[in-house]
């Protein structure tokens, strides 16, 4: 291992500083998700606030944290294995180029596997006192929709939700789901209320 990165020139390690650990959280997203554990302890649920920035209103998430590491992952490779060949400028642009289009592919993958989710093979009113976790932040009051995960139906899945509760939920934030309105989002609020929290003090 370190007979190899001797070997890599400046530029090259400095995109496999970007590609290994981006490797190892994709890695740990990968094995929680597939043995379920991607709800309360989900690497995503440790990033609080991120930037979740989604396309139209096509349920299209651009920027999400699974979505930013994948990127991460095939741009820091490329570039580690295109600048063996390729003369500096020419192999970044093409890893850049490689690392935006495995950012919209997550973003439509996601999108089709919340399509497939909602379109009868999960039953959403099912959802309706379960506890889950806040994936991307939920608005205050009904102002917007974020996605918050659950196992339902013995499936690990992400449903876009809102609530009415005064302050934003941050992602991590554990939720109770209320109700399904007439579209198919979740209406969700906090596991431990406010007045409740006053209650225990």
């Amino acid at each position: 291992m370190i007979a190899w990165w001797n070997q890599l020139m400046l530029a090259q390690q400095v995109f496999a500083l970007i590609a290994i650990p981006s490797t190892l959280i994709m890695l740990i997203q990968t094995v929680m998700l597939l043995i379920g554990l991607g709800g309360e302890g989900d690497v995503d649920g440790d990033v609080d606030g991120d930037e979740v920035f989604e396309g139209g209103g096509d349920g299209l998430v651009l920027f999400s944290v699974r979505g930013v590491v994948s990127t991460l992952t095939v741009m820091g490779w490329s570039a580690v294995a295109l600048l063996e060949t390729l003369a500096p400028a020419l192999a970044i642009i093409i890893a850049a180029v490689l690392g935006v289009a495995t950012l919209f592919g997550m973003a439509f993958l996601m999108r089709a596997v919340a399509r497939l989710q909602s379109s009868g093979n999960i039953d959403v009113e099912n959802a309706i006192g379960k506890v889950a976790t806040v994936y991307i932040p939920i608005p205050e009051k009904g102002k917007g929709t974020g996605k918050v995960t659950l196992t339902l139906q013995e499936t690990y899945s992400e449903f876009t939700a809102i609530t009415v509760n005064p302050e934003r939920l941050a992602t991590g934030t554990l939720v109770r789901v209320v109700a399904v309105d007439g579209t198919g989002v979740l209406v969700v609020e906090p596991l431990v209320s406010e007045a409740e929290k006053e209650g225990a003090e």
